[in-house]
């Protein structure tokens, strides 16, 4: 897996806790986001590399939204997720 030098989201659409996480995102973090079609036969070759590549094909195909974390960590959990990235914020 490439190393990455901030959170990745991964998401789909049409995915009411993806966005759920999208819309409580604390300002002024830094994070990538992507979002794929829901109907990952609509999946293009490159979102299908991606998501090969960034180790969370098959993580994707169980659960969303994934973040993905420069340590090489995933959280799978909208909590969790939007635990860690509140956590960022800078007060």
């Amino acid at each position: 897996m490439k190393k990455i030098d901030k959170p990745i989201l991964f998401g789909l659409e049409n995915c009411k806790r993806c966005e759920y996480v999208k819309e409580h995102i604390p300002e002024g973090i830094d994070i990538e986001i992507k979002t794929y079609p829901h109907d990952m036969k609509e999946w293009s070759v490159d979102q299908l590399t991606e998501a090969v590549f960034y180790e969370v094909y098959t993580d994707l195909q169980k659960t969303v939204p994934i973040l993905l974390l420069p340590d090489g960590r995933k959280l799978k959990s909208v909590i969790e997720i939007k635990k860690y990235l509140h956590s960022l914020k800078r007060d």
